[in-house]
């Protein structure tokens, strides 16, 4: 009875809030939406066809190889297919559990590094963030990319506070993050360290650290036996397409119209950090005092250095800055736990669910000044989704939070961190991205299952669109079309096309059968 009694006494509450939390937030909603396009259908297309054709060295998609990307998110697509079904659940599960497990990385190092409140924050603030809640359990490569890289940094932290066995598990996460997607796992970890032990002044350590030779043969181990394996099935055709095309050429160049200035992933930071991007102001105020703690300091320089090099890159999206996120919500975390008022951290969260509950109002004020006809139509379709239910559960919300500025908060409490958490949690999973998956994504995955129906193959034109091919189960042909095909395209492209029939149409996507001139 008495190990019994001290079992429960020991027991981590705040991990077992968190895992309550995490799998609520991220397993529960996965089937809540269609695959988006086009990363989401891509990835789950991609591990399709491996299933399919039980190609397990080189991804296609389409009937085409594919050389965007190392092969293990392929890998991790194609199993949860085998085991749990070709659905949305599965294409979306290896990021869920990376995201996950990266959740519990960041609780685990920084409660050892500052304690179980800091340590609960981080985790807290890292899971209810905006760009985490939708991208962690997205079918895309990143949550497996950055829960490698983080794992890497932390170890890392360790080896350069004299924890030397730490740099053979760095090496370990780093080729599994070079699997994942190529270069940049070796270029941030490098970058930070550097900066890091410039700061230090322990440029020995750091030259030791780089020329380990153990250490580079167990990174050697991990990541290269694909890359060479795959280059001697492709040739020069995967070093010209990965290596030139996919790293060099799409950092120094803007590639598929993803571009941006250098200030692109200030807005994004901020956007993607609510409901906790209040913390910003703080951060900034303290960052003085912030460089002489050396946790802080690599957090500062390894949020600085990520920052700074994706700004620079020529292709840019939003998710490209997730590997800076772990070390900006331990700062979060730092900062949060020495607030002594609560107004700077609650305004934004405040002010952004205020203006979601007006937003759709102004739809038809907006609609006559956008010039793109399918995005116009788009958003007139979009008009309906927000009924009352959508206006009277945001208006709640927002008053949950709005009332938070009214209470007595002592000094560091955490109660404000849950309440904005839980209720940004419940906007994204429940509120918003339901409808934005009906209004985008729900015409495809229909079209899709009645395209099914019919024996000859799909024509794809004025878009693309992976996650049709991933419904159909069926190739499609890219290519301008010609009568008799069965067409998929925006309703804004039909007049482009001539005479046809259409057999489905649902929020400006039409499956059409295109006919001849005297028909």
């Amino acid at each position: 009875m008495k190990s019994l009694r001290s079992c429960f006494i020991n027991f981590d509450y705040r991990i077992a809030i968190l895992l309550c939390i995490a799998l609520l937030s991220l397993f529960s909603v996965l089937k809540s939406a269609p695959l988006f396009d086009e990363d989401e259908g891509f990835y789950a297309e991609a591990g399709r066809e491996m299933l399919a054709n039980g190609n397990y060295l080189t991804a296609y998609m389409n009937g085409s190889p594919q050389y965007d990307k190392p092969i293990l998110v392929y890998w991790a697509e194609c199993l949860s297919f085998r085991f749990l079904g070709l659905n949305e659940f599965a294409a979306r599960f290896p990021s869920a559990v990376a995201t996950l497990l990266w959740m519990l990385a960041i609780y685990r190092f920084t409660r050892r590094h500052l304690g179980p409140f800091t340590g609960f924050l981080t985790a807290l603030f890292f899971i209810s963030a905006i760009q985490i809640t939708i991208t962690g359990k997205a079918a895309i490569v990143d949550p497996v990319l950055d829960l490698f890289l983080t794992l890497c940094m932390f170890d890392l932290y360790d080896y350069l506070q004299q924890k030397k066995h730490r740099i053979y598990t760095a090496a370990l996460y780093a080729g599994l993050a070079f699997l994942a997607k190529g270069p940049v796992a070796i270029a941030i970890p490098l970058g930070v360290t550097l900066c890091y032990c410039l700061m230090q002044r322990q440029m020995r350590q750091w030259l030791r650290m780089v020329f380990n030779p153990w250490a580079i043969l167990v990174f050697a181990l991990v990541a290269l036996p694909w890359y060479l394996l795959e280059y001697q099935a492709q040739g020069m055709v995967f070093i010209q397409n990965f290596f030139l095309k996919n790293n060099l050429e799409r950092y120094s160049h803007s590639f598929e119209g993803h571009s941006g200035s250098v200030f692109y992933y200030l807005p994004v930071i901020i956007i993607g950090t609510l409901p906790h991007c209040g913390l910003l102001i703080p951060l900034i105020r303290k960052f003085r005092n912030l460089l002489k703690d050396d946790l802080m300091r690599y957090c500062l320089i390894w949020t600085g250095v990520v920052l700074v090099l994706f700004s620079l890159a020529g292709t840019k999206l939003p998710h490209y800055i997730l590997g800076a996120f772990p070390a900006l919500f331990i700062l979060y975390g730092y900062v949060y736990e020495k607030l002594e008022r609560f107004r700077t951290y609650l305004i934004p969260a405040a002010v952004f669910l205020w203006i979601l509950v007006v937003a759709p109002l102004g739809i038809p004020w907006v609609l006559p000044l956008v010039r793109d006809r399918f995005a116009a139509c788009m958003m007139a379709s979009g008009e309906s989704l927000f009924g009352s239910g959508y206006y009277l559960t945001v208006a709640i919300l927002a008053g949950i939070v709005t009332l938070l500025f009214f209470l007595r908060i002592s000094s560091g409490s955490i109660k404000p961190a849950i309440v904005v958490s839980i209720v940004y949690l419940i906007l994204i999973n429940t509120v918003l991205m339901p409808r934005v998956g009906e209004l985008m994504q729900s015409p495809v995955k229909e079209a899709a299952q009645v395209a099914a129906g019919f024996p000859d193959k799909v024509v794809m034109w004025g878009h693309s669109l992976p996650s049709f091919m991933f419904y159909t189960r069926k190739f499609v042909q890219m290519r301008h079309p010609s009568p008799g095909d069965l067409l998929l395209t925006k309703e804004s492209k039909l007049s482009e096309i001539g005479p046809y029939k259409i057999i489905y149409e649902k929020n400006c996507i039409v499956l059409v059968r295109v006919l001849g001139q005297n028909s």
